[in-house]
């Protein structure tokens, strides 16, 4: 019983989360454009539109999590390493995504400000 419970708690999205982050995003590189919905799994983002044709499609966004007040953990896929890295997302403002993605431990990381469409 202890298990379902803890199992529960990791992957439990606060019913606002999806209300966030749903919806249409800009992320600024190579005319790409990002969907976050949820879905029986939580809530994830696909590519809907991009300059390079082959990433419509791609689950970019998987895993969220909430971890603070607007702030949440995921995991970003980079379709050009083609492998997943741990990523944070920020809520700036109801229109502006701050996406941290980190690897090696945190000694690499990248930001980018995703707009909302």
């Amino acid at each position: 019983m202890w298990c379902r419970l803890w199992i529960a708690c990791i992957f439990f999205v606060p019913p606002g989360a999806s209300d966030e982050l749903d919806g249409r995003w800009a992320t600024g590189l190579d005319n790409t454009i990002v969907e976050f919905a949820k879905d029986k799994r939580g809530i994830s983002a696909k590519i809907i539109a991009s300059d390079d044709q082959k990433n419509i499609g791609l689950q970019v966004i998987k895993s969220v999590v909430a971890h603070q007040t607007n702030q949440y953990k995921c995991e970003i896929f980079d379709p050009k390493v083609g492998k997943y890295f741990d990523a944070k997302l920020k809520l700036l403002d109801p229109n502006t995504l701050q996406v941290r993605a980190t690897c090696c431990f945190g000694l690499f990381s990248e930001t980018y400000l995703w707009k909302r469409l």
